[in-house]
């Protein structure tokens, strides 16, 4: 065997390496993404109370205003 061959097969290996490290590194990030969603989603606009607490109030003592 010679060193030609030694590098084509430590190429091969890295490259191999490399794909399933990147792919790994995928999965967790699209995981984890997933979870900060799901634990945020009370906290984001859209949701019923959700980043817009300050907003209902503003709008609610803006209707006892005019009520007033």
């Amino acid at each position: 065997m010679q060193w030609t061959d030694v590098v084509g097969v430590a190429v091969g290996v890295i490259t191999i390496l490399a794909a399933i490290l990147a792919g790994l590194f995928w999965l967790i990030r699209s995981v984890v993404r997933q979870e900060i969603e799901r634990y945020t989603k009370t906290i984001q606009p859209g949701y019923r109370n959700g980043g817009s607490s300050l907003a209902d109030i503003s709008a609610k003592l803006d209707d006892l205003a005019s009520r007033l």
